[in-house]
């Protein structure tokens, strides 16, 4: 079930490599939300849902990216990611903030909407 919660997510969430993280994060003039994860992570699959759903939320106010962290370990390097799921927030191409693990949708609208 769960590899199937995350194909559908596939299909309406921009995916983001190391070879595209330039282009789509760092000379973006909106802030951009990158939620890395695994294919194997259990909370990955739980969190994904309700990134999906704040993803429409904010269309057009915040860009939302998956990054698969064993596909894309370059990207992850250079932000010291070594615990999944991280979401990670970017301002004018810079780290805003980032939080580690599963959160609640209210939790996780409130940390965007304080950042910015």
């Amino acid at each position: 079930m769960y590899n199937m919660v995350i194909k559908i997510i596939d299909k309406k969430m921009n995916i983001l490599t190391d070879d595209t993280f330039e282009s789509a994060v760092k000379s973006n003039d909106k802030p951009v939300l990158v939620d890395i994860f695994t294919e194997w992570c259990p909370p990955c699959k739980m969190l994904g849902p309700i990134i999906e759903k704040l993803s429409e939320e904010y269309a057009g106010k915040v860009d939302f990216y998956k990054m698969d962290l064993d596909k894309n370990p370059k990207t992850g390097d250079m932000f010291g990611v070594d615990r999944i799921p991280t979401v990670v927030l970017f301002i004018n191409g810079e780290v805003k903030d980032k939080f580690v693990g599963l959160k609640q949708e209210e939790e996780i609208r409130n940390w965007i909407n304080s950042k910015i």
